[in-house]
């Protein structure tokens, strides 16, 4: 199901951002300008991370899952981001932390009832270490797709 979401065209490697308001508003504007969510889209993204922080500290590295509301969702779609250097982001146990990160997977799903299952299957991909590992090395769009549809089909 996870593939079926993870759009190549969202996919961006080593993007150069200072911080999550930058990284919120460059993925906004390609999200428009693709298709993927309308106008309220930047607002909602940035208000519910404030309020409801995505970082997620799994020991060895670490991850953020970003995610919008159907209401500013115009295609389903999970966004693959790595940074070429990592930012501050809340954790998601506990908002007065930060932590860096340099991996997320961004979620925009106008569905609702399939949100908790997405959720919940990338939660366990990337307690993997190795996984994420593999998404962060990628040199490609097409390489990250490979990796998700070896992983999704059972292979390491």
């Amino acid at each position: 199901m996870l593939k079926d979401y993870v759009k190549e065209e969202l996919i961006f490697l080593n993007l150069t951002v200072s911080n999550r308001a930058e990284l919120f508003k460059k993925l906004s504007t390609l999200f428009l300008d693709k298709g993927y969510v309308n106008e309220g889209f930047y607002d909602f993204i940035v208000e519910r991370e404030e309020n409801y922080p995505t970082g997620l500290d799994l020991e060895t590295h670490t991850v953020a899952i970003p995610h919008g509301d159907p209401e500013y969702i115009e295609q389903s779609f999970i966004s693959v981001v790595t940074l070429t250097r990592p930012i501050k982001m809340k954790k998601m146990e506990n908002a007065d932390e930060e932590i860096d990160v340099d991996l997320f997977f961004v979620l925009g799903l106008n569905d609702g009832t399939q949100h908790l299952q997405i959720l919940k299957q990338i939660i366990g991909y990337i307690q993997q270490e190795k996984f994420v590992q593999s998404m962060k090395e990628a040199k490609t769009s097409e390489e990250v797709m490979e990796k998700l549809s070896g992983l999704l089909a059972g292979k390491k």
